[in-house]
């Protein structure tokens, strides 16, 4: 019982200590969590940026005067003045509808709380982060699957929530390969076919796409590198995986693209929306008319359900939805055109200096930050037009540590060394002035 006790103290003693230590922890918290213990990834994020802030009052850390992450911020700020302002000049307005702009607004501090860490330190907890959220994914979706008779949710509860996290952590162990050493390679190889898995017993159509443009960009990235020499093992193991995949698609595509094709044909011949097809354009539909009646300033977040619930009973359909399974539609009708616009830079910003860091950059760190900005913006864009971007904890959460450690690994400023210092010198100031 002592021994447990010594690692449970020392376990404490990293995550509150200033140091390399604690980063690489709270890195794989971050990466591993979401698809397996879904709100613990949301409350590890909010709790690191509470931590910057801590850290910045305390002078710890400075906060950060980066280039990429100011603009990056901006891009959140303006989004959640235009969510504030629509909700303010809206009849109604709930106060408690700002909760979820919160998250954006900590951006800068956590981006600040994760520069107190070397770069190569980082790099290698968000891939075995994403490593162990693939292998960890793919065992719950399996048993959800087969047991249970269910589309996957994972520990995310939600199957499109579920099948967007995994997406991102497959995206970067598959980047991970080309630059791992071949132990590593074949381990990372291995998560990236357990996060396929696991993403096609999700069921969500839009994230097979939203893989598969993730994994082509990714091998164009790495085209110089695919050369490998492979031992026989090697490629048995990989002919396993690939047949593994084969198999399980084999479930679930064809009965995913049947039942697209049936509400198809219901709402053409049967003029019946009430499918899953028919409730995602009805959606659509009472979007656009919305946004036609309030195009500038939105109808503010408060509507959002009445709007949606009403355009519904004008089909007969007594439905319930939180948003309009389209995240610019969904930010345009609530935020408005200038929520709109800041949503679009937020990910052209991300696009445009991922592919200029991937085009002049060498050092293995930042190639891997470059990656994590175009994966992130391929994959919300590619889920976002059937699904949500913002307002969702899980996807937020996982939105802003992908763009923190991105932006950070690609072209941020360690501060590590500073923050030792700085805490040395407070240590000795509690002791009386004594040194070490």
């Amino acid at each position: 019982m002592l021994k447990y006790w010594h690692k449970l103290t020392s376990l404490v003693d990293r995550l509150l200590r200033h140091d390399d230590h604690r980063t690489e922890i709270f890195t794989y918290i971050c990466f591993a969590a979401a698809p397996v213990a879904g709100s613990v990834a949301s409350v590890a994020v909010n709790a690191g940026a509470v931590g910057g802030v801590i850290e910045i009052c305390r002078r710890i850390i400075p906060l950060t005067r980066d280039r990429l992450a100011l603009l990056l911020t901006s891009s959140l700020y303006l989004y959640s003045f235009a969510y504030t302002l629509s909700l303010a000049f809206n009849p109604e307005p709930s106060w408690k509808n700002l909760v979820p702009i919160l998250p954006l607004l900590m951006f800068p501090f956590l981006y600040s709380s994760w520069c107190i860490s070397h770069k190569a330190t980082v790099a290698a907890a968000v891939l075995g982060g994403s490593a162990l959220a693939c292998y960890g994914g793919a065992v719950i979706a399996a048993v959800q699957f087969h047991l249970y008779g269910t589309r996957a949710e994972g520990g995310a509860g939600n199957a499109i929530v579920f099948a967007t996290v995994i997406c991102l952590a497959a995206s970067m162990v598959l980047a991970g390969v080309f630059y791992a050493r071949k132990e590593q390679a074949i381990a990372l190889l291995g998560a990236y076919c357990a996060g396929t898995i696991a993403i096609l017993y999700s069921g969500s159509r839009a994230t097979w796409i939203a893989l598969l443009l993730s994994s082509a960009v990714i091998l164009w990235i790495s085209r110089d590198r695919w050369v490998w020499r492979v031992s026989r093992r090697t490629l048995i193991g990989i002919s396993v995986a690939i047949a593994a995949i084969v198999l399980v698609a084999s479930q679930t595509i064809p009965h995913r693209v049947g039942e697209l094709v049936t509400d198809w044909h219901q709402i053409k011949l049967e003029d019946d929306y009430d499918s899953s097809l028919g409730r995602r354009l009805t959606l659509w539909e009472i979007a656009l008319s919305s946004i036609a009646a309030n195009p500038f300033i939105g109808t503010g977040p408060q509507s959002t359900k009445p709007v949606i619930a009403a355009g519904f009973a004008l089909k007969g359909l007594d439905v319930q939805y939180s948003h309009f399974h389209n995240g610019f539609l969904t930010a345009w009708v609530e935020t408005g055109i200038v929520g709109l616009f800041s949503l679009i830079v937020l990910f052209l910003i991300a696009v445009v200096t991922g592919v200029r860091i991937l085009r002049d950059a060498t050092a293995v760190e930042t190639r891997l930050g470059g990656t994590m900005l175009v994966v992130t913006a391929a994959t919300y864009l590619t889920t976002g037009m059937s699904g949500i971007i913002v307002g969702h904890d899980i996807l937020d959460a996982m939105l802003l540590a992908f763009l923190a450690v991105g932006s950070y690994l690609a072209a941020g400023t360690s501060v590590l060394a500073t923050s030792l210092a700085t805490t040395a010198a407070v240590d000795v100031r509690h002791e009386g002035g004594r040194q070490p």
